[in-house]
């Protein structure tokens, strides 16, 4: 299991100060693409570990796939400390068994996370071995079998890895598959099969054959009661020779997409990455995917700061809400606001505006989503010093103390050195 670094709340009040120089910066994508491929040097460097998500497996004894499954499960930092009613979008990435590969997608959500282009989700990697990936994303029955290989892995996802995750870890159902070369034609698959279970499809140098040729996955997209939900498809290849064959493939159905109706709740959008070669295509797609996939919730915290912030506004915590639910309208499921989000404006509020009493708002606000996240608590004692309340900031320091000493997920020796926040 993972530990979580905490921030002091120190470190926290100058959040809004560092949020608004890298937003200056986000203008030029570069920058962005740079930080990631620092991020995964420093990853391979280091091990594994990252910042806002964990770095733990989960075992799954299932029935359909025949044998006891591990997964890697990647929770987010705020999820121990979520309310019961807080729930989180679930993105299964598959070929989580390549040692580097993986690691540098998942240092993209981590990154992507911290800087509120993209929100929190519960990531599950699904590894397939030499033997089995083949059969599990192949239409191949073997003998006595009722289901063939690819239909057992659809069955897995959707009747036992799902459920498990709605169940035990707070997930919600709004779902993200991403795949690779053959598991890239098993997210066409689960396109053409699971289109009203799920949201965002991606599929990396993928191809399209038996029983799912080309046409009868143009076919499929332009019916709209296949889709009765908001339904996002990307794909993306390659230009390099080993990348040919998937190339042709995907622009022969982006041609279709771009040239005839598809379902008014569908929207197919490719990326050709130049000189990318196959392995590299998989890895190198995500950010520039997800990004756009999740560009309304980025837009939030852009907004903020370059308009609203300039404004005077009536209710602001009512404002900021509003932006999350209309921006999860527009994707289709509840958005969680992000820890920058409430600390940025917090200290917007509180330090640049001298609006304390709306700093505090923002800070209760994000309680609501994760009561039990530690700093709150520091930046309510400092709110409530400076307001000269000091009774108030006493019962939060009171607070502070009993979850630190409540916890079990940490050493005394941490403790520690968490309850000496409180003495600075």
């Amino acid at each position: 299991m993972f530990k979580l670094d905490f921030i002091t709340g120190k470190s926290l009040t100058k959040t809004f100060f560092w949020a608004q120089g890298f937003l200056n910066q986000i203008k030029m994508r570069r920058h962005l693409i740079f930080a990631i491929f620092i991020l995964t040097v420093i990853t391979n460097a280091f091990g594994q570990d990252y910042s806002l998500y964990s770095n733990d497996t989960i075992l799954i004894k299932s029935k359909y796939l025949e044998k006891n499954i591990t997964l890697n499960l990647h929770l987010p930092e705020t999820h121990p400390f979520s309310a019961d009613s807080t729930t989180y979008p679930i993105t299964i990435i598959f070929d989580s068994q390549h040692e580097r590969t993986y690691p540098r997608i998942i240092s993209s959500f981590d990154l992507l996370t911290s800087e509120t282009q993209i929100p929190e989700s519960i990531i599950i990697g699904m590894p397939f071995n030499i033997e089995t990936r083949r059969y599990l994303t192949s239409s191949q029955k073997n003998k006595n079998d009722k289901y063939s290989g690819i239909e057992k892995t659809e069955l897995f996802l959707f009747s036992e890895l799902i459920p498990r995750l709605q169940k035990e870890f707070k997930a919600n159902d709004f779902i993200t598959v991403i795949g690779h070369s053959r598991t890239a034609f098993l997210v066409n698959y689960l396109t053409f099969k699971q289109s009203n279970k799920i949201d965002i499809a991606i599929a990396l140098s993928g191809f399209y054959n038996k029983p799912l040729l080309v046409s009868v996955f143009q076919e499929y997209i332009s019916n709209n009661t296949n889709f009765p939900n908001k339904f996002r498809y990307y794909f993306t290849a390659g230009n390099t020779q080993e990348e040919e064959g998937y190339l042709k493939e995907c622009k022969s159905v982006f041609n279709y997409i771009s040239s005839n109706n598809t379902a008014s709740n569908f929207k197919g959008l490719f990326y050709q990455n130049d000189n990318a070669n196959h392995m590299t295509n998989y890895w190198v797609s995500i950010p520039t995917v997800l990004i756009d996939a999740y560009a309304d919730y980025n837009a939030i915290l852009n907004n903020w700061f370059y308009g609203k912030l300039e404004k005077e506004i009536g209710n602001p915590i009512h404002e900021f809400e509003t932006d999350l639910v209309d921006a999860g309208k527009k994707l289709g499921f509840n958005f969680n606001p992000n820890l920058t989000h409430i600390f940025s404006l917090a200290s917007s509020f509180g330090y640049c505006k001298k609006d304390l009493e709306s700093a505090i708002n923002f800070i209760m606000f994000g309680k609501r989503y994760y009561p039990d996240y530690l700093d709150f608590d520091l930046e309510l004692i400092q709110y409530y010093k400076l307001l000269n309340k000091p009774e108030i900031a006493k019962q939060y320091e009171s607070q502070y103390v009993l979850k630190v000493k409540s916890r079990k997920d940490i050493s005394e020796n941490e403790k520690m050195e968490l309850l000496k926040n409180i003495q600075n």
